[in-house]
């Protein structure tokens, strides 16, 4: 089938319900738009397990706690539907809003949101809980796709999952990256060229520091970043065999994670 965009929620429950009582199994994968080719990876992989696939594609604005941040956010309608269409999606749900204006009801996680992007964005796992499960009772996948990039996510949305009885499988997809390490974010766009070549040095620091080992990483780390121009450093912390770091570059925040003792 040809790939359709919709807009209207209810247009989308229609759908989901309607491909449901066929006994068809249904894939989601949730996205803020800007599609690049991790996202893509997503989709395939998501055609490999159901056979009806949803690509969302919601800029949400109740994870951002920056409004600066929301307005600057990444947008490419256009190149978007081209590139879902050309992965095999059969739905782009691109809903211009999913709150109303009076909304009052949210969803929160307080345990995994805890630490890392937790406790620099405040609201923003909540967000990012309460849009998920508005996706959720729209689409009402068998199946949902997150890039394993937003590593704290996945665990956020995964005990959301589980503690609210979501009769949904997660999947996690590995890191896509680029050829120097520097993991596919639509945040990437907003790089300008001498920006780009930090974040590329950034991604290798940290992947050598990780290679340390958890006792010596974190110092590896900032003597490394200290090394590299234009580079703000947030947070750096360990957590489940991994290095955890964020930063800044130009007004751009990036994140990555890398597991201790890889090879360099």
């Amino acid at each position: 089938m040809a790939m359709k965009i919709m807009t209207k929620p209810a247009q989308m429950q229609k759908a989901s319900r309607a491909w449901r009582k066929k006994g068809l199994k249904v894939a989601l994968v949730p996205t803020m738009g800007a599609l690049h080719q991790g996202h893509l990876a997503l989709i395939r992989r998501a055609r490999a397990v159901a056979d009806r696939v949803v690509v969302s594609s919601y800029v949400n604005p109740a994870q951002f706690h920056d409004c600066s941040d929301l307005r600057r956010y990444p947008r490419r309608p256009g190149q978007d539907a081209f590139l879902a269409r050309r992965a095999g999606a059969h739905i782009l749900f691109r809903p211009a809003n999913l709150y109303a204006k009076d909304a009052s009801t949210w969803v929160e996680e307080t345990d995994r949101s805890r630490g890392l992007c937790g406790a620099h964005r405040p609201g923003h796992f909540r967000g990012v809980a309460t849009v998920v499960t508005k996706l959720f009772n729209l689409v009402q996948p068998d199946v949902a796709l997150f890039g394993e990039k937003d590593r704290q996510q996945c665990e956020v949305v995964e005990r959301m999952v589980r503690d609210l009885f979501f009769s949904v499988r997660m999947v996690r997809h590995p890191v896509i990256r680029e050829a120097d390490g520097l993991p596919l974010s639509s945040r990437n766009f907003r790089l300008n060229r001498r920006q780009r070549q930090a974040a590329g040095e950034w991604a290798r620091l940290l992947r050598k520091a990780a290679a340390a080992g958890p006792r010596r990483s974190i110092g590896q780390y900032r003597r490394l970043v200290k090394k590299v121009r234009g580079i703000r450093p947030e947070y750096l912390e360990s957590d489940g065999g991994h290095l955890h770091a964020a930063v800044r570059i130009g007004g751009v925040r990036l994140i990555d994670h890398r597991a201790f003792g890889r090879p360099r």
